[in-house]
């Protein structure tokens, strides 16, 4: 700017008066070299500070004394402006003073300058310079607190953000779970390193690139995941299978949580993946613990059964010592084995222990296979059972077993909870959304609302022998086949449980 400044006096002065250039222009570069000389280097800022203003007021002083013709008395208030460019009230006082001082020099001592100013007017003329000053002094001192508080207030963000950061980066390094963040093509952004060690992989390995963690048979799956995701649902707690680096196949438990931009927009995914192989070999013992103890209560039932039939056999085999054997007895004998083998087959399935496979089932052939178990045991109580079916072919795709020990669960239940002489009834029909529903009625004491709310958890049961872990397991197998389960109740009335499972697109 000083340059600029010089550099249009310089012009002016070889327009209008060339002989003066020969002074000015050795002047102008000596004090401006100067200036600029101590400026650059910042060797001192406040002497470079001061240096400039003198060297201004100096210029403008020889310009006044040589060229007064071609300048006015309000460029020594440019010169007092040109001071609040450093905002130090300092510099400005220093300006203000220098100002006032050159003013009343060239008013007194050189008047061309001041010729159209009386003498009574240089009194609102230096006031107005102090004005002036003290102005700029406020302006600048104002400015400084603001600009202070700005800085306060910066250093406090940047601070908070700083902790914030560093707080965040601590969970996210030192957190048990594995953590993957993801852009929306799948790309990997970001590992912790108990991801790192779960899966296997080095960071620079998958940094960048799309993870292949998810198995080819899963990979529809997570697409549907991310697609719910963007639309803004939450997605906890889900349940998939994910692969190692070693090809090894486990059981994880991911909760995803979008990533935003400022303006709200999705711009990555975060999963936090937890295995669960330990929690799945819990649960498998806890369902055969509890398969094993129903297996025991049945046992009575089974052992009712077969009875029957060998005391039929044995009268028939006697009689066969004596007679000679026609068709109709050895008919009867044989429907009498038959129906002991299907007895105990039914027993030795129920206690085989076996993986989920899921296959088309058909829940009305499922629920008469379950009866065949289950009547022999309520007869025991006196309790019948009578089975209903609403609609055939109800077709869904599950595991038989695991669903035939929910089905023992809850008639069994539900024998326990009827009083002799009374029924349990047992129906299969098919809803307009899809889903077929097996109900199980009894008529026993009910349950009270509070202990509606309990049922499923582990360890409640209203009997006096009972774990609880009947239902809770039955609930689980239930909801792994993507069903739920509904219970209504009145105290001395009954109880419904009502399973609903999803059937077979035809």
């Amino acid at each position: 700017m000083l340059w600029g400044f010089f550099a249009i006096d310089i012009l002016f002065d070889f327009i209008f008066d060339r002989d003066i250039v020969s002074f000015m222009l050795p002047l102008g570069l000596g004090i401006g070299g100067f200036i600029t000389f101590f400026a650059v280097r910042n060797r001192n800022p406040i002497f470079s500070m001061y240096l400039t203003v003198t060297g201004v007021f100096g210029f403008l002083f020889c310009l006044i004394t040589f060229q007064p013709v071609l300048v006015n008395y309000l460029y020594i208030w440019f010169c007092l402006l040109l001071s609040t460019i450093y905002s130090q009230y300092k510099v400005i006082i220093y300006a203000g003073v220098l100002a006032v001082a050159m003013s009343s020099y060239f008013f007194f001592a050189e008047r061309e300058l001041f010729s159209s100013v009386e003498d009574f007017d240089l009194v609102f003329i230096l006031l107005l310079l102090v004005f002036l000053t003290l102005f700029f002094v406020l302006s600048t001192q104002f400015t400084e607190s603001l600009r202070v508080r700005s800085e306060n207030r910066e250093r406090h963000t940047a601070s908070q953000l700083l902790e914030s950061k560093e707080y965040f980066h601590s969970i996210f390094s030192q957190t048990a779970d594995a953590i993957l963040v993801q852009n929306l093509k799948g790309d990997v952004l970001a590992v912790n390193r108990a991801f790192i060690e779960l899966y296997g992989w080095k960071e620079e390995e998958i940094l960048k690139k799309p993870f292949q963690h998810i198995p080819s048979t899963q990979k529809q799956l997570i697409r549907e995941v991310f697609q719910r995701i963007i639309k803004g649902e939450a997605v906890a707690g889900y349940e998939m299978v994910n692969q190692k680096k070693t090809d090894e196949l486990f059981p994880v438990s991911v909760t995803f949580s979008p990533i935003r931009k400022p303006d709200g927009t999705i711009k990555a995914i975060a999963g936090i993946y937890r295995d669960i192989t330990e929690t799945k070999r819990t649960e498998e013992l806890i369902v055969q613990s509890e398969k094993l103890s129903v297996i025991g209560q049945l046992a009575a039932g089974v052992a009712h059964e077969i009875r029957n039939p060998l005391a039929i056999l044995s009268g028939f085999v006697q009689f066969m010592r004596e007679e000679h054997i026609s068709d109709e007895y050895t008919n009867i004998m044989l429907a009498e084995i038959n129906r002991m083998n299907q007895i105990l087959e039914e027993y030795m399935q129920l206690a085989k222990v076996k993986q989920f496979t899921y296959d088309e089932v058909d829940l009305s052939g499922l629920v008469k296979e379950t009866l065949l178990l289950m009547e022999a045991y309520a007869s025991l109580s006196n309790i019948s059972i009578q089975y209903g079916i609403q609609d055939k072919d109800c077709l869904i795709r599950g595991d038989s077993n695991s669903l035939k020990q929910v089905f023992i669960n809850l008639i069994k239940n539900a024998v326990e909870a009827s009083v002799q002489g009374s029924k349990v009834e047992v129906s299969v029909k098919r809803t307009s959304g899809g889903y077929a529903i097996i109900e199980v009625k009894d008529e026993g004491h009910g349950l009270e609302e509070d202990q509606l709310k309990k049922l499923g958890e582990p360890f409640f049961t209203t009997k006096d022998t009972g774990t609880g872990l009947g239902l809770m397991v039955s609930f689980k197998i239930i909801e792994q086949h993507n069903g739920e389960v509904t219970v209504t109740s009145e105290p001395n009335k009954g109880t419904v449980f009502s399973v609903k499972l999803p059937e077979i697109s035809k």
